[in-house]
């Protein structure tokens, strides 16, 4: 009898070890997969306070041109006719567009930007926004794309659950960006005498040791000044034409 009673408080003292067990081992995975989501939500939040920090300006940097065209040139504000997409924000991200990351209106501040590249770099003798009489020739200009993006990838969501796998070079983060712009050079009286056109793009991936947010304005801007040599270097093209026009 004592043996079997003793069989018996084993057997119960096994079960309520078991159940134990059972019951603690689903808690730690709960607090092991809340600590996961923590450290995501944690991610996001330092990710997006950053980014309210972040402004951008449309600038280029160019060098000297090879030659100036003999001509003063009135430069009208650019056409912004790039979508509403280019401006909308980005889900945890930043757009560089966006009101409250963009410094200034964009056609303006891209108006600014080609001016005072056109004029410290020598492209024609001068060019103004405004003059007293009658310039030789009135430059117009049209933005078409103009948008960058940074911000989470597919892989980021879905990894979520297994964040450890970030800290080994997955690629959670990346930025995209284009510029597309024309520029039409004409007689003050609405003849046309030249079009030309700028593009440039970028997209990249990152992983979580590289803060692509921070970049995305350098990125931009590299971009920008891109298509402004596009559209500089068929200007130039056209030097002997629009010289003629004085």
């Amino acid at each position: 009898m004592k043996s079997e009673k003793q069989s018996n408080g084993a057997g119960n003292s096994n079960k309520m070890n078991a159940t134990t067990t059972s019951l603690i081992k689903p808690k730690k995975n709960g607090v092991r997969s809340a600590l996961f989501y923590l450290a995501a939500a944690a991610f996001i939040a330092s990710f997006t306070t950053g980014c309210q920090s972040i402004s951008y300006k449309p600038g280029t940097s160019l060098g000297m041109s090879s030659q100036t065209i003999k001509a003063n040139v009135k430069l009208e504000t650019f056409i912004d006719q790039s979508p509403a997409s280019d401006k909308s924000s980005k889900f945890a991200g930043v757009s560089a567009c966006e009101p409250g990351t963009l410094d200034g209106e964009l056609a303006t501040d891209v108006t600014d930007a080609v001016l005072t590249d056109f004029n410290n770099n020598q492209v024609f003798a001068s060019v103004k926004k405004r003059f007293e009489n009658e310039p030789d020739l009135v430059m117009k200009g049209t933005i078409q794309r103009f948008y960058g993006k940074s911000g989470p990838t597919p892989v980021f969501w879905i990894t979520i659950p297994i964040d450890i796998l970030w800290f080994f070079g997955l690629p959670i983060m990346g930025d995209d960006g284009l510029v597309n712009m024309e520029v039409s050079i004409q007689r003050p009286d609405g003849t046309v005498l030249g079009t030309y056109h700028g593009q440039a793009k970028f997209s990249k991936l990152y992983t979580i040791y590289v803060n692509a947010t921070l970049a995305l304005p350098t990125r931009m801007n590299k971009a920008f000044t891109e298509a402004i040599a596009q559209i500089r270097e068929q200007i130039l093209r056209d030097a002997g034409k629009l010289s003629q026009q004085r």
